[in-house]
């Protein structure tokens, strides 16, 4: 052990790695921990043009492209799942279903199941409130308001 540490204090350090340690500080300031070069100062420390588009573009363009290649790569995956299970499923119940066909139904946001029937008549009527609540609120612009409340002829 005294000769680990001897050795320690023997070699001298460059002033640019030399540990700054500060009162209250938990992480070490230094571009190179323990000697070893963890990532690039210049990728790190550069400040680029926050407004070159050209830049910003191909930024937004290459996430676009590796945001569409996980999802494709994680879709394929379901797909090879679902193939999977359908041929499973050919094979556990035959060329015919075992139970008679009693019903379709669709579960609705609420919570609430709608028979297949019934599925277009309830969809127009929540696309109708939903146009509804789409709106902006207002007054029509003949009746004035007073502290009194709506008056007709706008006086007092």
């Amino acid at each position: 052990m005294e000769a680990a540490a001897k050795l320690g204090q023997a070699e001298e350090v460059p002033e640019n790695q030399r540990v700054q340690r500060l009162p209250g500080a938990l992480v070490e300031r230094t571009s190179t921990p323990g000697g070893v070069a963890l990532v690039s100062p210049y990728h790190t420390h550069r400040a680029g043009d926050p407004l070159d588009l050209v830049a910003l573009a191909e930024q937004v363009q290459k996430a676009d492209e590796f945001i569409r290649a996980n999802a494709t790569n994680k879709l394929t995956v379901i797909a090879e799942e679902i193939q999977h299970l359908q041929e499973q499923a050919r094979k556990e119940w035959g060329t015919g279903c075992p139970h008679d066909f009693l019903g379709a139904y669709k579960l609705q946001h609420d919570l609430s199941w709608t028979p297949y029937e019934d599925i277009e008549k309830h969809d127009a009527k929540i696309n109708i409130v939903n146009k509804l609540l789409s709106q902006p609120a207002s007054l029509p612009p003949s009746i004035e308001l007073s502290f009194q409340g709506p008056t007709e002829s706008g006086h007092l």
